[in-house]
């Protein structure tokens, strides 16, 4: 072995370089109260995450089941009569529903066959 290595290790195991034994108890004692402390310190933060994100999910819905204010005040504008005066198009409620059909969809329809089975309105 070369020189620098030997002397690294009579260096490594020099007891002057090894910690006091009441740092060494402290040491423990100091990882046993990380080892409590931490976990709280992580609820805070999960807990003060939470009370920034979910106020936002129940605003855009996000919460299964959970309607907001905005939600049911707008469900109860919508006019439900639509399906008789012609089919509604238009995937998004924008206030104005569409009751034409929009060409590009034309001939597009999945029928059910009489005697069993799917065709494209095209195919027919």
């Amino acid at each position: 072995s070369s020189h620098f290595g030997s002397r690294l290790k009579h260096k490594c195991t020099d007891q002057r370089l090894d910690p006091p034994r009441s740092k060494r108890r402290g040491r423990g004692a100091m990882s046993a109260y990380m080892n409590t402390i931490m976990p709280c310190v992580g609820g805070l933060v999960g807990l003060w995450a939470a009370s920034k994100i979910v106020p936002v999910m129940y605003r855009w819905e996000l919460i299964p089941g959970v309607g907001s204010p905005a939600y049911w005040e707008r469900a109860n504008k919508i006019n439900y009569h639509h399906y008789s005066e012609g089919i509604v198009y238009s995937p998004y409620d924008t206030g104005d529903p569409l009751s034409e059909m929009p060409p590009e969809c034309a001939g597009k329809m999945y029928l059910r066959q009489k005697g069993g089975g799917w065709k494209l309105q095209s195919e027919m």
